[in-house]
């Protein structure tokens, strides 16, 4: 169809409209556009015949004809659409025969590296196509914060105090590329980043209840040329990138939340801690045992052993138990040879109402070769074998008053028939993780069925069964081994038993010694101040404000002196009475004055052992 002759039909010269007084223009166009555009585009007609007289006149005066100017549009229309369309041509020959690409998906670790590192690109950080992320930073990071902080003075006037009010306001945002396409420039190649964004049905959480959508996003990278080992050295590079400071920091990873942990991959884990690595000479722990520990775990991560092992078939695993009183450094020496051995920690709460048999199986499998499981407290997780027999039916058989007991009883006030009729706690049906469980289950509306928690042959199958993870190092804690099912404990799940105790007097040494040695350098045996301020006055005594310093009298000179203080601390702590956490408590509320520390551990020491003695709560020195 010749739409030109078409156009020009309907829309005469406006020479010939002004002559005919347009009685016959609005009528051929009417007649003519009225079988393409059809009864239901009336309005647009009338629109179109407004704009056509409105206009008509003005563009003939400039000799403008309103049919060659359609006539124009339509070309350009056509010339555009049939330019797109070899654009797309050339340009899907050219990327499937001239050039490389990578796709990198959202469930992937490698999805957080790219991402990290795009961030940290001007040419990306400056493009006109951003996401915004609030970027929330670890508080072990290492950020200026001097133009954050001001002072505020309280409102008796008793001193000057650090105020962060601010620190949030002016703490700024990440930038990420946005969904679309960009490109950017690394050691000289020119790569092109596609950030896409896709639905997809999740059938296997539909049938637990869950959301039957989930988005995904995947990040194609592209270069030019036929190799894709460009892209490959990128990725490398920002992997590196990624864990440039972790040989100095300790990641600590718990498992995901359960309405994503069924998306697998990363989602599986999430880190939420990155602290820096514990000395092992800060761990107040027996020397032999250290190095006994050490050693152990130095020769199961050597490349040789797994080799070693499965030619005689044993399975590559090692299992840690570290037992004692609480507070006496049993997750610290945990996280100090996760630092030793640049590990990151995994650590997995059995009393997670969110985590069933089959959870547990999955995050086991989802580890990595080398790496640190912490189970803490397991004695607390309700771990138990199902009831005997024999105490079933007792159980259904014992009546109220002879099983049930006031508050007011003591354990040492029951009788013998009591004892006989009480049923091992670790043998209960139900258990403390059951309970929140099934609160969970109440609360919300697509937590899974009720269930019975984690039991101990389902813990027992995700440690060393026959489908489970190998090359990891399993480390459990408990305050009371005695209460552990001998099953857990045996030789092959526990290699090596480590046994904690209150701290000695030489540990009492070591401890004061080590809380006040980091300024020694600088001559104060101090904490690190705050910038310096001016002294308060209250009622015409000078109070120091947010710096902090020592006095005079409370400097210390030399190392002598530290050991020689440390010496006298030590010998007013009974042996085996305090935990390293009590002591250390002490100390953190006197760390910038160690005399005064020396002057009132006495009093200290008398006051918590007439608390230990009467078993109260409350401390009354502090």
């Amino acid at each position: 169809m010749d739409f030109s002759s078409l156009i020009r039909d309907a829309l005469p010269t406006f020479s010939a409209n002004i002559s005919n007084h347009g009685s016959n223009t609005t009528h051929n166009i009417v007649e003519t556009l009225s079988p393409l555009l059809g009864t239901q585009f009336n309005p647009f007609l009338k629109l179109f015949m407004i704009l056509y007289n409105l206009t008509g006149t003005r563009l003939t005066r400039f000799g403008l004809d309103p049919a060659f100017i359609l006539t124009a549009f339509g070309i350009v229309w056509a010339f555009n659409r049939v330019w797109v369309q070899v654009y797309l041509s050339i340009w899907g020959l050219v990327r499937q025969y001239f050039m490389a690409s990578i796709q990198i998906s959202s469930n992937d670790e490698m999805f957080l590296h790219m991402m990290k590192f795009l961030a940290s690109q001007p040419t990306m950080v400056n493009s006109r196509s951003l996401t915004a992320e609030t970027w929330t930073r670890s508080a072990w990071e290492d950020v200026d914060e001097s133009d954050l902080l001001t002072t505020k003075i309280s409102a008796d006037g008793s001193g000057i105090f650090l105020n962060f009010s601010n620190q949030e306001a002016k703490a700024p945002p990440r930038f990420t590329p946005a969904i679309g396409l960009h490109s950017f420039w690394f050691q000289g190649r020119y790569f092109k980043l596609h950030r896409k964004q896709e639905t997809l049905f999740d059938e296997a959480g539909a049938n637990r209840g869950g959301a039957q959508y989930k988005d995904r996003e995947n990040l194609v990278l592209s270069c030019y040329g036929r190799s894709p080992d460009p892209i490959k050295s990128l990725l490398q590079y920002a992997k590196e990138q990624y864990y440039v400071d972790h040989n100095a920091k300790t990641i600590v990873k718990r498992p995901g939340m359960h309405s994503m942990r069924r998306f697998g991959g990363r989602h599986n884990w999430q880190t939420v801690a990155n602290r820096p690595v514990r000395p092992m000479r800060t761990v107040v722990l027996d020397a032999k045992q250290k190095i006994q520990v050490l050693s152990d775990m130095n020769e199961y991560l050597h490349p040789a052993t797994p080799r070693w092992y499965a030619n005689r078939g044993i399975p590559l695993r090692r299992g840690f138990l570290f037992h004692g009183p609480p507070g006496t450094g049993k997750t610290s020496l945990s996280f100090a040879l996760a630092g030793v051995f640049g590990l990151d920690i995994y650590v997995i709460s059995l009393l997670d109402p969110s985590l069933t048999e089959e959870d547990l199986l999955s995050l086991f499998n989802g580890l990595p070769r080398r790496c640190v499981v912490l189970l803490e407290d397991i004695d607390t997780a309700g771990l138990a074998r199902p009831p005997d027999p024999v105490v079933q039916e007792l159980n259904d058989t014992t009546t109220a008053p002879t099983t049930t007991f006031t508050t007011s009883t003591k354990p040492s006030e029951k009788s013998d028939a009591q004892e006989k009729l009480t049923p091992d706690a670790s043998k209960l049906p139900w258990q403390l993780s059951d309970l929140a469980r099934e609160l969970a289950r109440m609360t919300h509306p697509n937590f899974p069925p009720s269930q019975k928690g984690i039991s101990l042959s389902g813990l027992l199958n995700a440690i060393d069964g026959v489908a489970s993870h190998e090359g990891r190092i399993l480390i459990m804690t408990t305050n009371k081994p005695e209460n552990l099912d001998p099953a857990l404990i045996r030789p092959g799940r526990v290699d090596l038993q480590v046994a904690f105790t209150n701290a000695t007097q030489d540990q009492a040494r070591e401890l004061f010694e080590r809380m006040y040695e980091y300024d020694l350098h600088t001559g104060h045996a101090h904490a690190p101040s705050s910038p310096p301020s001016p002294h308060t006055t209250v009622n015409g005594t000078a109070v120091d404000g947010i710096d902090g310093a020592a006095s005079e009298e409370e400097r210390l000179e030399s190392r002598e002196e530290i050991s020689e203080i440390a010496k006298k601390f030590a010998s007013k702590i009974p042996a085996g009475v305090f935990s390293p956490a009590e002591l250390q408590g002490f100390l953190l509320k006197r760390k910038k004055t160690p005399k005064k520390a020396l002057m009132e551990v006495g009093a200290w020491v008398e006051a918590m052992v007439e608390q230990k003695r009467k078993g109260g709560r409350v401390l009354a020195v502090q």
